[in-house]
């Protein structure tokens, strides 16, 4: 993309009047109840969960699919349902490490593990196995588990079990410890450093916590605009906390489980009767009046150099109507160098796919296109994207 289409193309695009909207209070405020926001699963999604997990079975049994087949499988159907997830790596996990450890993982990771009731000890063990036969990231998982049990100790010891590369969420959490000096002697300087590997990957929460750090002194240089960039795009990854510290509206497809997100909405209810009350609005903190305004020319020229983040930004802006007014011609030409280089982790892509797919389906900025539509579609699930799974008339064999 030349440096002047893009340039003249982001001029056009009005800043929204979301930028310093005043906040609202809404009398009406109260807890919302999980019951509330649970997506009821239909009987047709579980006779399509049964169809999934026999058409997987039949083909291990047949010999069609090796082990780690079976578990590239299992992860692609957990994007939709971590329950079929776990049936598949069921079928593999007593020859196979990988599938032990994911299966482990979904049995006692907090955002799952409720949906596995009594299956805590079983997780440890299969998690503990994988882990004692070699398999590395089993190590990340057990750190994950005991540091969530306040176990600093022993996630320590297995984060450093797990070598010197990590999964994304586990730099988040090694971060966490340095930041607070728990388990570690405390050091924030290499605890942003951990927070930026993290955010680099995809990790949402990585991204929050480095955009965070980037506003605060005791971490080093502040810098706002960056702060703002990386704020937003926790919030694009799915750090709902990370959207609602921009004034950004709240979109229920990015929520994780049903608990999660009544938790959320209650925090969220709760914070802004606090800064209504308090006279401190949100829209007056320094990242929102400079973060944005500031970075937004430097954003642009890294992106005309071919900078995929600075392209993600600009174009998640448009897409959402947040800053930058909605464009389907200007978040075609963001998002297509980013499928062109491929370089941008899964998380990432799998929004730009789905986006993509969205705009073909609808005729928005581009010629509507059905297959090239279905063919994002496929792409986005493939790369993790449960809103695009869901699209997909027919999983590949």
């Amino acid at each position: 993309m030349k440096t002047s289409t893009l340039i003249l193309t982001l001029l056009s695009l009005a800043m929204s009047a979301q930028l310093f909207a005043a906040n609202k209070i809404n009398p009406q405020r109260r807890y919302v109840k999980p019951e509330e926001v649970h997506v009821t699963v239909s009987d047709a999604a579980r006779q399509k969960a049964n169809a999934l997990y026999e058409s997987v079975h039949k083909a291990y049994t047949q010999g069609k699919l090796s082990t780690d087949a079976v578990v590239d499988k299992a992860l692609y159907h957990g994007a939709w349902s971590p329950e079929l997830e776990a049936r598949c790596l069921q079928l593999v996990a007593d020859k196979n490490d990988r599938a032990k450890a994911e299966l482990g993982h979904l049995y006692t990771y907090y955002k799952t593990a409720y949906l596995f009731p009594n299956m805590e000890s079983e997780g440890l063990r299969l998690m503990e196995t994988a882990a004692a036969n070699g398999y590395k990231p089993a190590n990340d998982y057990l750190g994950i588990y005991y540091n969530r049990k306040k176990d600093y100790a022993k996630a320590l010891k297995y984060f450093q079990a797990a070598g010197s590369d990590h999964i994304p969420y586990a730099y988040t959490l090694i971060g966490e410890m340095y930041d607070k000096g728990e388990g570690v002697k405390k050091d924030r300087s290499k605890a942003i450093e951990l927070y930026r590997r993290a955010a680099l990957l995809g990790d949402a929460k990585g991204a929050a916590k480095y955009g965070s750090a980037l506003q605060r002194q005791w971490y080093g240089k502040v810098n706002m605009p960056d702060a703002f960039v990386w704020t937003y795009l926790a919030g694009e990854l799915g750090d709902d906390f990370s959207r609602s510290n921009l004034q950004l509206p709240l979109r229920g497809e990015r929520f994780g489980d049903d608990r999660n997100t009544a938790s959320i909405r209650n925090s969220l209810t709760l914070v802004s009767g606090f800064n209504d009350v308090a006279g401190h609005p949100l829209k007056d903190e320094p990242i929102y009046k400079q973060g944005y305004a500031a970075g937004l020319a430097a954003r642009t020229a890294a992106a005309e150099n071919g900078d995929d983040w600075s392209l993600f930004y600009l174009g998640s802006m448009s897409y959402n109507d947040e800053f930058l007014n909605h464009s389907g011609d200007f978040i075609r030409k963001c998002y297509e160098p980013i499928i062109a280089s491929g370089k941008l982790p899964k998380p990432a892509m799998a929004l730009v796919y789905e986006r993509m797919a969205e705009l073909y389906r609808k005729g928005d900025g581009v010629k509507a296109n059905p297959a090239k539509a279905a063919e994002y579609a496929r792409k986005a699930a493939d790369s993790g994207s449960a809103a695009a799974y869901k699209i997909v008339e027919q999983i590949p064999d």
